[in-house]
């Protein structure tokens, strides 16, 4: 079974600590599928942009970089 990330959209796998968590290599986010509601995500990757407005309304927290760079979010709120 293949599941892809929320976050950056890349291909996630079981994560070794936790059962039922599945883990993204890229922007190192842990999804539990079986609560993720499908209605809210529709397959496509945030944009830098959209990534770089969700992150700068959340403090600029690093939680919130969705596998992007803070120099890339930067560049983003800046254009």
């Amino acid at each position: 079974m293949k599941f892809e990330c929320p976050g950056c959209g890349v291909e996630v796998s079981l994560s070794d600590d936790y059962n039922d968590l599945w883990y993204c290599p890229f922007c190192t986010r842990e999804v539990d599928f079986r609560e993720e509601d499908d209605d809210d995500y529709d397959g496509v990757p945030l944009s830098v942009y959209e990534a770089a407005d969700i992150w700068a309304s959340n403090g600029k927290d690093e939680d919130y970089m969705f596998g992007y760079s803070e120099e890339e979010l930067e560049d983003a709120l800046d254009s």
